[in-house]
């Protein structure tokens, strides 16, 4: 489960990479791994039904990791897209309120169910 984790995690630096591409699609098998790999993420989050320590202490950092590292990126993806397209278009603009979206669903999936797996393993 533990992989499946990061597994999701990883699946969100996959969805950044499309920003550098202006059209749907050329960056299709982009959107395609990375939404699957998101997916797994966070089926894995809900379906973690006792944690260890490790794994508790992982889903409790989880969320800064993702809001410290893939945030910012996106950020440095957009200012390169602009840059090299003399501007940033349509498709940039729209790609990264998904992307963001994504972001947060998955910042308050895993804050979520660490909440309730820390009341599980207090209760233990």
């Amino acid at each position: 489960m533990f992989a499946l984790v990061m597994i999701g995690s990883l699946g969100l630096a996959t969805l950044a990479l499309p920003i550098l591409e202006t059209s749907l699609s050329e960056s299709l098998a982009y959107f395609t791994l990375g939404g699957i790999e998101v997916l797994i993420g966070l089926i894995a989050i809900y379906l973690m039904r006792n944690p260890s320590t490790n794994a508790l202490s992982f889903k409790k950092f989880m969320p800064y990791l993702v809001i410290l590292i893939h945030f910012p990126t996106s950020l440095l993806l957009l200012w390169i897209s602009s840059v090299r397209h003399d501007g940033v278009s349509a498709f940039s603009l729209n790609y990264i309120f998904i992307y963001w979206m994504f972001l947060l669903v998955f910042v308050v999936v895993s804050r979520l169910t660490y909440r309730v797996h820390q009341r599980r393993f207090e209760g233990a």
